[in-house]
């Protein structure tokens, strides 16, 4: 044997190891990269809603009143649940706060379109639903798994133009922030409004919300205990915790579901909508809203005023003869399209 030959043994003993290190080291961060892929969100994790009541869910939150308890992760029930529809026009936002409200309310996840699966519903506080607008889910069977519904309404001028906003920005990729106040959401300008009211969107738009509200009223004409009117105004005004107690109240007669201390109610209102939405104006009273404020930028014609008028005083005529709450719902939102026209013609 030479020298060399001699001396090549350690190193090739030398490289075998290091190749065996640098194998077991990728093994490794293979298996932890896997792990780190398949592990569950936090909002799919097991609870056994049946412990809510009567603990605490998470630490207090550092600027809250020290009662205030808000869960620090939703997760899904353990147990069955009578899960709630969430019903809402598309581009109103308020889904999202209400949807929010509830999850901070019981500790439960809620689902919507995007996460939808049968066993995810039946384990949920919520389905979040557009139905019946073009693309969204139907879900069958629903009489008999489902608690009702919480019809979320709001100004239908302000819902199409929300809904405007959000058309124009995934046309041009932008990013949009529903929860935002409104002056600091992104808004198209007032020249692309105007080409877009002018075509049939606007009157298409109108028809959809008018076919939505009658849908979710129909549903519950014959069990109106079943269904709870929530309006956008409402939640994100200046009485919004009161609102928020109903929608506890509503929930807490659900199957499997409990709401958490009726103490934190207002102070979870606080954290999720008004924090949210007033993050710079210390304790504003009233949502911004688009249409009132701006009319300016985003004017109507009187023909169009007209027809939403009409729209929502057949509503009226429709289900609030047998509805006081849904007539004077109806009613605020045509005396706002008063206003609305006084502005321009103040304008003009």
């Amino acid at each position: 044997m030479t020298t060399n030959q001699a001396a090549a043994k350690p190193m090739t003993s030398k490289r075998v190891v290091l190749q065996v290190a640098a194998a077991l080291a990728l093994s490794a961060y293979c298996l932890l990269h896997y792990a780190w892929l398949t592990e569950s969100p936090p909002e799919q994790k097991w609870t056994d809603s049946t412990s809510l009541r009567g603990r605490s869910l998470s630490i207090a939150v550092a600027d809250l009143p020290p009662r205030c308890r808000i869960p620090r992760e939703y997760r899904l029930s353990k147990q069955p649940t009578s899960p709630t529809y969430l019903a809402s026009f598309h581009g109103g936002g308020g889904g999202k706060v209400v949807s929010n409200l509830a999850q901070a309310l019981t500790g439960i996840a809620a689902t919507n379109q995007v996460n939808y699966a049968r066993r995810r519903i039946n384990h949920s506080v919520l389905f979040e639903t557009h139905y019946p607008l073009e693309g969204a889910i139907k879900v069958e069977g629903d009489d008999n798994n489902f608690r009702g519904a919480i019809l979320l309404l709001r100004n239908p001028v302000d819902s199409i133009l929300s809904f405007f906003n959000a058309f124009y920005a995934r046309k041009y990729h932008y990013l949009i922030d529903f929860r935002a106040p409104a002056e600091e959401q992104f808004r198209a300008s007032a020249e692309d409004w105007i080409r877009y009211r002018d075509s049939a969107q606007f009157a298409d738009q109108l028809k959809a919300y008018e076919r939505f509200v009658i849908h979710w009223m129909n549903k519950y004409k014959k069990n109106r205990e079943d269904l709870l009117l929530i309006t956008y105004e409402g939640i994100t005004g200046g009485r919004g915790a009161i609102f928020t107690k109903q929608i506890a109240s509503y929930l807490d007669k659900s199957e499997g579901i409990n709401v958490i201390d009726p103490d934190s109610i207002p102070c979870i209102w606080e954290k999720f909508v008004r924090d949210q939405w007033y993050p710079n104006s210390g304790h504003a009273s009233t949502a911004t809203t688009s249409f009132q404020e701006r009319a300016d930028d985003r004017p109507l014609t009187q023909d169009q005023l007209f027809a939403v008028s009409r729209m929502l005083q057949s509503l009226d005529e429709r289900f609030g003869r047998d509805d006081k709450q849904f007539s004077t719902i109806m009613n605020s939102y045509m005396n706002s399209l008063h206003d609305y026209s006084d502005s321009m013609i103040r304008m003009y």
